[in-house]
């Protein structure tokens, strides 16, 4: 039997991020969001497309912008589709994306403080109905997501700057109000 050896540190850096990717797909009300039978292949996918190095090189809002636009465009995300990608590109797999780079980006064992401070204003809030009914509670003219299936790229802008919008009045990175669902 050959000894065991200590993970590299390249292969802790992919466990952790395996691990983070692992705990949101699997999640309860995400899972049943996607495909069935398709967990293990669209952790793996998204292992693939969410290099760690990729978002460090990120320096603007407008270059992560174009990065997550270009990611969640893409049509590899087809197979795991439970309602076909138009129905659920915008929606689920975009809700599922920013919540999985949040949870990479917040890992202190992966991004240095320095460039979780860089990132952090650029991370684009999860969109549901927990967040934006929140956030219409703080701004009554805030656009109120009743559901995200069949959500359009120009809905999911819109309610991205209104976020950006209302973060910029309080202060405060558009991620924060991520937590809304706890709220």
């Amino acid at each position: 039997m050959p000894a065991t050896r200590p993970f590299s540190p390249e292969q802790h850096r992919d466990a952790l991020v395996r691990r983070r990717i692992k705990f949101v797909v699997e999640k309860g009300a995400m899972a049943r969001l996607f495909r069935a039978g398709t967990s293990s292949a669209l952790q793996d996918e998204l292992f693939r497309r969410l290099l760690p190095a990729d978002l460090v090189r990120l320096k603007t809002r407008d270059q992560y912008d174009d990065w997550l636009a270009k990611l969640i465009g893409l049509d590899c995300w087809e197979d795991f589709s439970r309602n076909g990608l138009k129905d659920d590109r915008w929606a689920y797999f975009a809700k599922l994306i920013n919540i999985v780079v949040y949870e990479i980006v917040a890992n202190r064992e992966l991004f240095p403080e320095e460039d979780w401070q860089r990132l952090r204003p650029f991370l684009h809030t999860p969109i549901d109905w927990n967040a934006t009914d929140h956030l219409a509670q703080l701004d009554p003219s805030f656009p109120v997501v009743a559901t995200l299936k069949g959500m359009t790229k120009n809905e999911y802008w819109r309610v991205q700057m209104a976020v950006r919008e209302l973060a910029d009045k309080h202060g405060l990175p558009p991620i924060w109000f991520e937590a809304a669902w706890s709220a």
